[in-house]
């Protein structure tokens, strides 16, 4: 019966690890930036009262408050740039994320992946994979950026998301909100 049981955990274990998430792999690794916002930090963002009439900063909290989870990792080591890479590849021929839309700038390259939501301006999952700004004079503590991966999940309205990129004047933002209608 042991035997039976150890074959059986040693046979379960390489779908565990297959199935382990980028961004669980790296969460302790000094070679990247990690942060990851839960459930609870959202609402906690969406229970303030926004105490203006500003139309901006609402449309800014009924966005957050839409979003269940948000990840990121940065990394400057190419090894861990490659394993990103490699993951975002794998990820994307096994789950329903297919391509919304890419900007190339430079060497640089941003993809952003969806998931379908309830709706042509809604969905479920966006991930954003960025490569190639090393050149791109941009630090996180001390650090330069080679690679960036983020994760939103949530009911996440793309109309949203491009004004928020916009106003933070991230790439792609002006065609985030366009592509959101033609999807």
């Amino acid at each position: 019966m042991k035997k039976l049981i150890i074959i059986t955990i040693l046979s379960v274990l390489p779908v565990l690890s297959f199935g382990q998430s980028i961004f669980d792999k790296y969460e302790s690794s000094d070679e990247v930036t990690f942060v990851s916002m839960q459930p609870k930090m959202f609402q906690m963002l969406g229970k303030m009262s926004v105490s203006t009439d500003d139309p901006e900063a609402q449309e800014f909290f009924k966005l957050v408050n839409s979003i269940t989870s948000f990840k990121v990792i940065t990394t400057e080591n190419e090894g861990v740039s490659k394993d990103i890479n490699g993951w975002v590849d794998k990820h994307l021929k096994n789950s329903s994320l297919e391509e919304l839309m890419r900007v190339r700038d430079g060497d640089s390259n941003v993809k952003f992946y969806v998931k379908e939501g309830k709706d042509d301006n809604h969905v479920q999952e966006l991930l954003m994979f960025v490569t190639g700004i090393k050149d791109v004079k941009v630090e996180v503590n001390g650090h330069g950026i080679e690679t960036v991966l983020l994760s939103l999940t949530g009911d996440i309205d793309l109309r949203q998301i491009a004004k928020l990129t916009e106003k933070m004047d991230l790439p792609g933002g002006d065609q985030l909100g366009k592509a959101g209608k033609n999807k």
